[in-house]
């Protein structure tokens, strides 16, 4: 199984995402416009989602020289939200799914300050669901 993930600017959305919940199973990895920063923790941010078939130079905010983010369980989920704002100006949310269905967001600091594989290891011992990673 592939423990890191390397994004890239043409790097489709879709591809992005699945490769993350291949990595995280009970995790999913949503990215947004910009706007969305305004809604996290109080709203839905389904409207300000984005294509997930463009790859994300055709989604992303800043432009200019193309960044490269890695992914592996050590990194916090801070930092990986960071890193997707101040690399491509995008807006991204850790999700996962409770056993009874309902979605929800990582927006607590106690769950920023997780990392991944702590965070994916929590959710698997809550009962979370796994491989959805649409």
């Amino acid at each position: 199984m592939k423990e890191e993930i390397v994004v890239t600017a043409d790097k489709r959305v879709s591809e992005l995402m699945k490769e993350f919940n291949e990595v995280f199973n009970y995790l999913r990895l949503r990215l947004y416009t910009s706007e969305a920063r305004l809604y996290i923790g109080v709203d839905t941010l389904t409207p300000y989602r984005v294509d997930i078939d463009k790859p994300i130079c055709k989604v992303r905010v800043k432009s200019g020289l193309d960044g490269v983010i890695s992914i592996d369980g050590s990194k916090t989920i801070g930092q990986l939200e960071d890193e997707f704002y101040n690399t491509f100006g995008l807006v991204a949310q850790v999700c996962y799914t409770m056993a009874d269905g309902e979605n929800f967001y990582t927006y607590k600091k106690e769950q920023d300050c997780m990392t991944l594989a702590q965070f994916n290891a929590q959710c698997e011992a809550d009962g979370c669901i796994k491989g959805e990673w649409k």
